[in-house]
């Protein structure tokens, strides 16, 4: 039970941490591109510090393919991914920009099917079906939920784009995801893993933010102490310990399958923190969609097992 406890721990880790980014960008007004800045450097920071006392060096020690795999997974997962992410919480507010990034496995079995060889079953294009219409009627709920940079109910055109960020993120994870396959079917450990994927998530940041110009602005916003402890604070809880109590379920738990629908649960924990956090109102559709979302996503990944 080990492993099962830590899949669900780590689904409130990113729960609890996209409120506490919700939170940070509400009230220190930071642009999405800087708040990704910051986590991906606080991120770098930890598990170099880890690397160093568990194994005595930042960066290990894996051949250039590998190194280079990682890096590209960090890139299209954190960079881009996350970067998404953050846009989409800034229109559409937490627990749908959450719910929209959670249907990563649905574009990871499409992509399965498209450059992999793998074509869904029938109950895996049901169980897609399910994650979509749960999705949908979560988004297209007009219950305010108090948005970060936005309007309480954004335009049509404003939710789109934020729907599209959404989306993104999604599309984004699930390509992290299927590139770093290569590199982990060579054996590579969690640990390790990170300490290629969140470094080359902040220098692509940084790369992308340069050629824009946006790096400047963006780290003079991040200039102030009070504001990066509480980026260090929630990046430790959702960029952290969420990926190794994840790393830890994968591991220890029955099958790869369960940890993983374990670790999509975090639509439902992200219900009652805002509730609790945010004061936002439960409604049914919101419940509702949700679990149907998250019943369709532990189907498809209980398919593939």
């Amino acid at each position: 039970m080990i492993g099962e406890a830590a899949a669900l721990a780590a689904a409130m880790c990113w729960a609890v941490g996209a409120h506490l980014w919700g939170r940070i960008a509400r009230t220190a007004n930071v642009a999405p591109g800087a708040l990704n800045l910051g986590k991906c450097f606080a991120g770098a920071l930890v598990f170099a510090l880890t690397g160093l006392v568990m194994g005595g060096r930042a960066i290990p020690d894996l051949p250039a393919r590998t190194m280079a795999w990682l890096a590209l997974s960090g890139v299209l997962g954190l960079t881009l991914g996350d970067g998404a992410y953050f846009g989409a919480m800034s229109i559409l507010g937490v627990r749908r920009a959450l719910l929209l990034l959670s249907t990563a496995p649905v574009f990871t079995a499409v992509g399965g099917a498209l450059w992999l060889g793998e074509p869904p079953s029938p109950s895996e294009v049901a169980s897609i079906a399910a994650v979509l219409v749960g999705v949908g009627v979560v988004v297209h709920e007009q219950q305010p939920e108090g948005a970060l940079h936005q309007p309480a109910v954004p335009s049509k055109g404003t939710a789109l784009l934020g729907v599209v960020f959404g989306i993104g993120s999604g599309v984004g994870q699930a390509a992290g995801s299927l590139v770093s396959r290569a590199a982990m079917a060579d054996g590579v450990s969690p640990l390790d893993t990170a300490l290629v994927r969140v470094p080359a998530a902040l220098a692509g940041i940084v790369l992308l933010a340069g050629a824009t110009g946006r790096l400047v602005p963006w780290a003079r916003s991040l200039a102030r102490p009070r504001l990066l402890a509480a980026i260090s604070g929630a990046a430790f809880v959702g960029t952290y310990l969420g990926i190794w109590l994840a790393q830890l379920a994968i591991g220890r738990s029955r099958s790869t399958a369960v940890a993983s629908t374990l670790l999509a649960t975090s639509p439902i924990f992200a219900l009652p923190l805002g509730r609790w956090l945010n004061a936002e109102r439960i409604t049914l559709r919101a419940l509702g969609g949700t679990l149907l979302a998250c019943a369709g996503l532990a189907g498809l990944t209980l398919g593939k097992s």
